[in-house]
């Protein structure tokens, strides 16, 4: 009888962690690279991601998961470089995900790239009885827990990710290895071999006019192709600035989520989902909090020397770097009214290309600087000198007025692929002249890279 309750016991605990192989991210669609690695590619800057989710807040010990991402994206080069962590407690057990990951894209079509991503790790499980409800601290078989050692396996996952102009999708599996896990107590043993995951996302992003976004996805993952779970959300964006959406999944919960960015490159935001019927009351609803952090938030330097560079989705940008933008608004600070119809002395100036800018001169108010709405087309081929990319078009602007301020002129392209606005400081017709560009650049704008449209 005593073995039946060890083993029996011992099978509690590791069910108990098998339960948290399927750890749920409800803003999954806040940064993907959360879900799939190789999704780090589509950004044009670093950036960290940290999340917190609450399951059934009704039930002692339901689970929580811990998220640490930082993704470290090299458009120049076409690569990415990624640390993950994530945390799983179910009751008093817990399992410990790291992870370093590299990306690699390929452009497949002028407007779509192929992203892949592999991740080697190792998972950590433990138990934590100091989290655990019991009746004698004297039963062996908390004593046995109590003394049982972290058990690490090592793991592999794989991930792909494509995005076109208005669409993308990805898949991804983890724990290809499936690792198995231990546990001996005296002479009765029993192991547990984890559930290789696999997943599948999808989303599009449909412009609704005046700077606002619907962006509907779907996420839906599957456990040794056995068991599958799908999770839904459609939310309205604005300007990257405010969103706001409606969302849910299988197993009977339905919510919303809210979100702002309180300045450049941070993002926070909450979800809260209910369980439908009867499950309400005796599961309780589930929080999420999540916080985005551009590095250039961090002082690195951004790409784009303004914000939300992130927001871009393929890295291939396709801007049209006119480095001969019009930045409007340039500001001419009147020097006198001589000549008033020369741009170098005028107080105003509507920017249409680099020369126009360049012609309103340097030092001037940059209240004066009109820059009009650009058409969204491809730009024509060339090697573009670039120094940001940004959601919407307000942002493109500022950070050209930012970089007049110090003395730099820069004007704006549309990339099509991704619905971006690039900030680019010059157009050249090789890429060895525009590698020697961005010596000239480096002391006044944090970062340059080298975007090439055909």
């Amino acid at each position: 009888m005593k073995k039946i309750s060890i083993i029996s016991a011992i099978a509690l605990c590791i069910g108990s962690v098998s339960a948290q192989m399927g750890a749920k991210l409800d803003q999954y669609y806040m940064d993907y690279s959360m879900i799939n690695p190789a999704a780090m590619n589509t950004h044009e800057q670093g950036h960290v991601t940290l999340l917190y989710n609450k399951m059934f807040s009704a039930v002692p010990g339901s689970p929580q998961t811990t998220v640490l991402n930082i993704a470290m994206p090299v458009p120049a080069k076409n690569t990415g470089y990624g640390l993950y962590y994530m945390r799983e407690r179910v009751g008093f057990s817990e399992m410990h995900n790291a992870y370093a990951t590299y990306a690699y894209s390929l452009p497949i079509a002028s407007t779509t790239n192929l992203n892949l991503g592999m991740s080697v790790g190792v998972l950590s499980q433990n138990f934590d009885m100091s989290k655990a409800v019991y009746i004698s601290g004297n039963d062996p078989i908390i004593k046995s827990l109590m003394l049982t050692p972290p058990v690490t396996r090592a793991d592999l996952r794989a991930s792909a990710f494509i995005n076109g102009e208005k669409w993308f999708g990805g898949f991804a599996f983890s724990r290809l290895s499936k690792p198995r896990f231990d546990y001996i107590y005296y002479n009765y043993t029993a192991s547990y071999q984890m559930q290789s995951q696999a997943s599948l996302l999808f989303g599009y992003n449909i412009d609704l006019g005046n700077d606002i976004l619907l962006k509907p996805s779907v996420y839906v993952s599957a456990y040794n192709f056995d068991y599958y779970r799908v999770q839904y959300n459609a939310s309205f964006n604005y300007q990257d600035k405010f969103w706001m959406g409606i969302g849910g999944n299988d197993i009977g919960q339905i919510g919303g989520n809210i979100g702002f960015a309180p300045q450049s490159d941070i993002k926070v935001s909450y979800s809260y989902n209910t369980p439908t019927g009867a499950q309400r009351i005796a599961l309780g609803n589930s929080h999420e909090f999540h916080t985005y952090i551009g590095f250039s938030a961090l002082g690195g330097g951004s790409r784009d020397g303004d914000n939300n560079s992130t927001n871009g989705g393929d890295g291939e940008g396709e801007g049209d770097a006119n480095l001969n933008s019009s930045g409007e608004n340039v500001d001419g600070e009147s020097e006198g009214g001589a000549n008033v119809n020369s741009s170098a002395f005028r107080k105003e100036v509507t920017v249409t290309n680099l020369e126009d800018l360049i012609a309103f001169g340097a030092g001037k108010d940059t209240s004066g600087i009109k820059l009009p709405p650009i058409e969204k087309v491809k730009p024509s081929p060339g090697f573009y000198l670039v120094a940001g990319l940004h959601s919407a078009e307000s942002k493109a602007n500022k950070q050209i007025k930012d970089l007049y301020k110090k003395g730099v002129f820069a004007y704006k392209i549309y990339d099509p692929s991704n619905k971006s606005y690039y900030v680019f400081l010059k157009e050249f017709p090789s890429e060895k002249d525009a590698n020697k560009g961005i010596f000239y650049y480096e002391s006044a704008v944090p970062q340059v890279w080298i975007r090439e449209v055909k």
